[in-house]
């Protein structure tokens, strides 16, 4: 956590570990790509073998060069790859398929005065089954008392992690818990405002969400869960795959080809985040959907509106206009790369 920050641009933090979890770091081999302090886009580097400085590669728009020191010994933490991770112990197992057991009850069941009210423009029966309200600091800590194994570290002793009771599950193919996206209303403008956990240490997790009936005919995919759910808050129907950012591609890519029998005859909307990534990301997954030969076309955002979630609370009446239209346009047969409706 950031203690604060001297006259010479240094931010000061208990750990490295704590700084690579509040920057929201990503390991990249021979550097963390992380949340840069001062302009808060996830284009700044650490180098690991100089983690006493972060240094922002957006030169032009920010550039910022910030000295980092430590409270403990700066050690680098034991950080295990995904593709380095063991079999579960059958303590590990056991505690896996309990965990998943209290999640699955807290996104289903418990009450909720944040999501029962409405939680960003979204109704009680749209959350469910997609996030869980621990409530409060204590709550936060029960949880990740509960999944001590599980987790790379004791974070029911970290107050900052604490503060973020808000929890999007995220279920594997067995229905297990992979990983848990965390927000917070406790303290609503902590940064960052999202982090993930693994809570599944055995294997390569998913990291998006999914959840596409068998009679649903339109599939949305969003950059973000929250971004998903608002098409559903306004047509119960819409099938959700939702990344957890708009670099996150390539499993849920490797999801579309596994599943493509599955998936034929659905019609899918690209509604990724109205800027540079989310563009990048929508070229991306419409290369693999006309691969497979299923049918996708983009949703248009007014130039003002950056995502989806954004649009539903900023005008909920333009939002539905503008997504009827875009479901009632699959009825006319247009065809080809170049426009906006693609059926190979």
């Amino acid at each position: 956590m950031v203690m604060g920050a001297s006259k010479a641009q240094a931010l000061v933090y208990r750990s490295v570990e704590d700084a690579l979890m509040e920057l929201n770091a990503k390991d990249k081999g021979r550097y963390f790509l992380c949340t840069c302090p001062e302009c808060k886009e996830q284009e700044a580097f650490i180098y690991k073998n100089n983690i006493g400085l972060i240094q922002c590669n957006r030169e032009s728009e920010c550039g910022e060069r910030l000295l980092l020191r430590y409270e403990e010994n700066q050690m680098m933490p034991d950080l295990v790859k995904e593709e380095e991770r063991g079999v579960l112990t059958r303590k590990q197992s056991e505690q896996l398929k309990k965990y998943t057991k209290v999640i699955e009850l807290f996104v289903n069941n418990m009450s909720s005065d944040q999501l029962d009210e409405s939680y960003r423009g979204l109704s009680r029966e749209t959350t469910t089954p997609f996030i869980a309200d621990f409530s409060n600091e204590k709550g936060v800590k029960r949880m990740f008392e509960f999944g001590r194994d599980l987790f790379p570290k004791d974070y029911s002793t970290n107050n900052w992690m604490c503060k973020r009771n808000i929890m999007f599950p995220i279920f594997g193919e067995d229905g297990m818990v992979d990983r848990v996206v965390l927000r917070s209303t406790i303290e609503p403008g902590i940064e960052p405002k999202e982090l993930q956990l693994i809570v599944n240490p055995s294997r390569d997790t998913r990291d998006f969400f999914v959840d596409i009936s068998d009679d649903g005919k339109i599939v949305v995919i969003g950059e973000a869960l929250l971004d998903t759910l608002s098409f559903r808050e306004i047509d119960k129907e819409v099938g959700v795959l939702a990344l957890t950012g708009a670099a996150k591609t390539r499993k849920l890519c490797e999801y579309l080809v596994q599943h493509k029998e599955e998936l034929k005859g659905k019609k899918f909307v690209l509604a990724l985040d109205n800027d540079v990534a989310g563009r990048k990301a929508t070229e991306k997954i419409s290369r693999v959907l006309d691969d497979l030969k299923l049918t996708y076309q983009p949703f248009q955002f007014p130039s003002s509106i950056n995502d989806a979630n954004e649009f539903l609370n900023e005008d909920r009446a333009a939002f539905e206009k503008k997504w009827n239209e875009t479901a009632r346009f699959f009825d006319r047969k247009r065809k080809g790369r170049g426009e906006m409706f693609s059926e190979r």
